[in-house]
């Protein structure tokens, strides 16, 4: 009987379901990895992300991605980058674990700032992008950004001030309770305390021991009269101790309350300035002109700085703590996938090197040589063990951006020492328009140099942006606004200078930061304002001070007396408490002196700590 090595009946259709598989693959696998990789890259960077073309070269185990378009998330009309060509080359052995080592990662004709043709859509939902660009805005809002006013002083004619508002009268309030609180806790405290009954007692006794004579008592009396007064004694310096402990907790409860008032003076000077602020007087202070000319604009540079870092921090995590991510999507309980790191094996994504060098000719105003170098970008910094370094250099002189030079180290080895920093110097390069908050003023500095410096170690938080040029020019809008006669005059002042360097510092916690703006407009605004109007609003701001003190002086007072008297009479209870203790044992020393020296003169008395 022959046998058949082949099947053919069965190998015929297997070799047509495989030429069908094949074919699908080849029809839908690239489409799918496109929208796959829009979506997962746009869920990661918190902005819409498109992808022109997606070619997968299966033999050579890389990737080719064309017209790239990553949306800026703080500008929907523009795009971050554009990227007209990519190409990934992966490792066959980390993708065979379902993981991403890019070996190889080059790009060409790379732009920044383009402008798209439709806006993006805004991303919304609970991933981590969305929320970390919700509070990156509301970590901006904590700033307190002055804006100039520049009401004329003639316009001011009274203030009317509702005490309810004032710090200072809630204050004054709360004070007065605590207050109230302090005397009924101390009378508890004395009746608990119970002195005057340990008192009468041992002047009950001493008057006992007045009346006899020792002679008379006896041995066995006299003994017994003794160890009375002894005994008395003891409960004597046990009164003592306990109302020196409240004395300790009466000092304390007093200095509390002392200590409210001093807050009372501070909240006073924040009363001034928001009745200050009613008026709408103008500044003469260089630091809050330079920060209501230029704070907002700063805070914009330092939010974006700290929105990619928080995402670098997130989805590059210290340690080898589990890590979760979504699970497949089901119809229904579609859960997490949980992974757990372990030493000595592939990161979950992993680009060893990265290297740009192109050029770009002709007339482009991006024109020159550009240098671009990122090593070590892993999703598990601990498995790969060393910074992520990123290097970007250009220099082109005669282009739209003569110089660019950007660095940025992100540490997250250590769990215990978290480090992100980056630096950006641009020379010779058109700086954008500046608008001036709540005037009709908008600066044009044209070309000129800018430099961001951004470090986050831990929670602790620095940074600097600074811009210069020397061919600025002021625009005026006075389309929907009249000038008044101090804004016109401010006018004068900045539509002369051709030059503008402006230096923004944020330093601090990251949870209570502080932002300092200058510039060389902040002192020449601020003398040409106090030369002209600086006794008008002298007047103004004097005014303002007594029509507070007025207000608050007939809430506070009051308070302070009662501050006072809640001192005043604890300090007289006690003193009244401690003196009848020392009276009540000074005779019953005596008295016991008197027994013990007729029955045994070298008896040693006790003697208690006063």
């Amino acid at each position: 009987m022959a046998v058949k090595i082949f099947r053919w009946k069965a190998i015929g259709p297997l070799a047509v379901l495989l030429v069908l598989l094949g074919v699908l693959v080849w029809l839908f696998a690239e489409p799918v990895a496109k929208d796959t990789t829009e979506e997962v890259s746009t869920e990661l960077l918190g902005t819409q992300v498109d992808v022109g073309g997606l070619d997968i070269l299966a033999a050579e185990a890389s990737v080719t991605l064309r017209q790239l378009q990553i949306a800026d998330p703080f500008d929907l009309a523009r795009n971050l980058v554009e990227v007209p060509d990519i190409r990934l080359k992966l490792n066959p052995l980390a993708l065979a674990e379902k993981k991403i080592v890019i070996e190889d990662f080059r790009l060409s004709g790379m732009r920044f700032g383009t402008d798209r043709a439709t806006p993006a859509r805004p991303v919304r939902g609970d991933g981590f992008a969305p929320q970390a660009l919700r509070a990156v805005r509301q970590w901006s809002q904590q700033f307190d950004v002055p804006i100039l006013e520049l009401t004329p002083i003639d316009t001011i004619r009274q203030l009317v001030l509702n005490p309810t508002q004032l710090v200072t009268v809630q204050a004054a309030e709360a004070l007065a309770v605590r207050a109230d609180s302090s005397r009924r806790a101390l009378d508890q405290s004395f009746q608990r305390l119970d002195v005057r009954g340990t008192v009468d007692t041992a002047a009950a006794l001493v008057t006992r021991l007045k009346a006899t004579d020792p002679r008379r008592l006896g041995l066995d009396g006299t003994r017994r009269a003794i160890e009375d007064a002894r005994s008395t004694l003891e409960r004597l310096q046990d009164a003592r101790s306990r109302l020196e402990a409240l004395e300790r907790q009466v000092k304390g409860g007093v200095g509390a309350l002392a200590s409210g008032l001093e807050t009372l003076d501070a909240a006073r000077r924040k009363d001034y300035a928001f009745a200050k602020s009613l008026l709408r007087l103008p500044s003469f202070s260089a630091p809050e002109i330079g920060e209501a000319f230029f704070g907002r604009v700063s805070l914009d540079r330092f939010e974006q700085a700290l929105y990619y870092t928080e995402l670098a921090r997130h989805y590059m995590p210290p340690g080898l703590l589990p890590r979760e991510d979504p699970g497949p999507r089901r119809l229904r309980a579609s859960g997490k996938t949980i992974r757990f790191p372990k030493q000595n094996e592939w990161p979950k994504f992993l680009m060893q090197v990265g290297r740009i060098d192109l050029a770009l000719g002709g007339d482009s105003p991006l024109r020159g040589a550009y240098q671009a170098v990122v090593e070590g970008l892993t999703s598990d910094p601990s498995l790969y063990g060393k910074p992520t370094f990123v290097r970007t250099t250009r220099t082109a002189e005669g282009s739209a951006i003569e110089s660019i030079d950007v660095r940025g180290v992100v540490d997250h080895v250590h769990p215990d020492r978290i480090r992100d920093s980056a630096s950006a110097r641009l020379r010779g390069v058109r700086l954008p328009n500046i608008s001036v908050p709540g005037l009709p003023f908008r600066a044009e500095p044209g070309r000129g140099s800018a430099s961001l410096a951004f470090s986050l170690r831990n929670d602790d938080l620095s940074g600097r942006w600074s811009i210069g040029s020397d061919q600025v020019a002021w625009a005026l809008d006075t389309t929907d606004h009249r000038l008044n006669d101090l804004e016109r005059l401010v006018w004068r002042v900045i539509s002369g200078l051709k030059e503008l360097s402006v230096d923004a510092r944020v330093s601090g916690p990251l949870r209570s930061p502080k932002l300092s703006v200058s510039s060389n407009l902040d002192r020449a605004i601020a003398q040409r304002l106090e030369a002209v109007i600086g006794e008008e609003v002298a007047k103004a701001e004097k005014m303002v001070r007594a029509k507070v003190d007025s207000v608050v002086s007939a809430r506070v007072e009051p308070v302070k007396r009662q501050v006072a008297e809640v001192r005043s009479e604890a300090e007289q209870r006690l003193a009244a408490e401690r003196q009848r203790l020392d009276d009540v044992e000074k005779q019953l020393q005596a008295e016991l002196k008197r027994l013990t020296g007729g029955l045994a003169p070298g008896i040693k008395l006790p003697r208690l700590g006063i």
